[in-house]
């Protein structure tokens, strides 16, 4: 039994003792061993996160994103739901953060099982053998082809979707046969986006999700036409200078949100080995869980911007189509990137 006040080594220290207690393996006889050690491993990981560990006393076990019954929390599941929902999926894919964290997850939780076990879990034991080496190099070899494998069929997904959701435009405006039906087609486009973005608006992380997608799809929308304009590749490279500033930005604004996060967490571990009071020690907690979730969107942002950029250079550079269609795919992505980009929160959500 730990305190309710213990600190996170404290909490991995009783967790590898009774690990190697609890581990099945050590207890063939005990039917039951198997389901204590899954109810050790759900413990211990929501006793190791400051954030789940918060929840869970202000909420107790219905808290949403604890470990599930068998002991496992699924990052990926956790995170669709936190950042857009299924409503976004046709626009941004399926974030691969969470598919990260998930086999980060894994990964720990195999070596803590060979430490139980009272195997090495040291990537560096000089015991490995040049079989092993070579076995666990082709195996990191495999998980990357398997990474590119995702995000290419992520990203060709998304390009069929968008050309799809483009081509109400891009059709419309190739039958007009004068400039009334072609401002007609242009508004009936517009609306049908501002609908569409109002119903996306309202889920978790919505209208940022909107603006970050509506920025690149504007971005490359005036990069596109700006490259063929009268001022050919000079146009374009002005834009392409301005979107490589912001994603320097955007990369900067993400390691400073992780910096803060990394300051609050030392903060709270220190105070909790000087000893702290239960007020002071919730509003940590509190800061490390506000911190975490920004660090964590602004790394999704960045993941979600790299994916637009492919698509949508791959949907207004696609050689399978006319140039005149390209250059109405770039004005119907302007549309959409415009209406994006001034989505604004409802009352009730700016002030949740």
């Amino acid at each position: 039994m730990i305190p309710s006040t213990a600190t996170t080594e404290q909490v991995k220290k009783a967790y590898r003792k009774l690990a190697i207690k609890l581990h099945p393996d050590k207890n063939p006889n005990d039917p039951e061993g198997e389901e204590k050690f899954k109810q050790l491993a759900a413990a211990y990981q929501v006793l190791s996160d400051p954030t789940l560990r918060h929840k869970y006393n202000e909420f107790g076990p219905s808290t949403p994103g604890l470990p599930s019954q068998d002991g496992i929390v699924d990052p990926e599941e956790v995170f669709g739901g936190i950042f857009g929902g299924d409503r976004f999926k046709d626009i941004i894919g399926t974030i691969s953060i969470g598919r990260d964290m998930k086999e980060a997850l894994q990964k720990d939780s195999e070596e803590l099982e060979k430490e139980a076990d009272g195997k090495k879990s040291d990537g560096n034991d000089e015991s490995i053998t040049p079989e092993q080496k070579a076995a666990k190099e082709a195996e990191e070899q495999r998980k990357e082809k398997e990474k590119n494998e995702q995000r290419e069929e992520r990203v060709s997904e998304l390009v069929d979707k968008l050309i799809r959701k483009l081509s109400i435009y891009t059709e419309s405006l190739s039958t007009a046969t004068n400039e009334s039906q072609a401002d007609e087609a242009r508004r009936g486009f517009h609306e049908i986006i501002r609908m569409e973005a109002e119903e996306l608006k309202t889920e978790n992380y919505g209208v940022e999700l909107l603006h970050a997608v509506g920025f690149v799809y504007l971005a490359k929308s005036r990069h596109y036409l700006a490259s063929n304009s009268v001022f050919g590749s000079l146009g374009g490279m002005f834009y392409a200078a301005s979107s490589s500033f912001h994603t320097v930005r955007e990369t900067v604004s993400t390691v400073r949100a992780a910096l803060e996060l990394k300051s609050i967490f030392e903060e709270l571990a220190k105070a909790e080995e000087q000893g702290i009071t239960e007020e002071r020690k919730k509003q940590l907690e509190d800061q490390a869980a506000e911190k975490g979730m920004h660090a964590l969107f602004k790394g999704a942002k960045l993941e979600v911007e790299s994916i637009i950029r492919e698509v949508a250079d791959r949907c207004l550079y696609d050689s399978d189509v006319s140039k005149q269609t390209q250059r109405l795919r770039a004005d119907a992505l302007a549309i959409v990137g415009d209406v994006y980009s001034h989505v604004q929160a409802d009352p009730e959500q700016k002030t949740d």
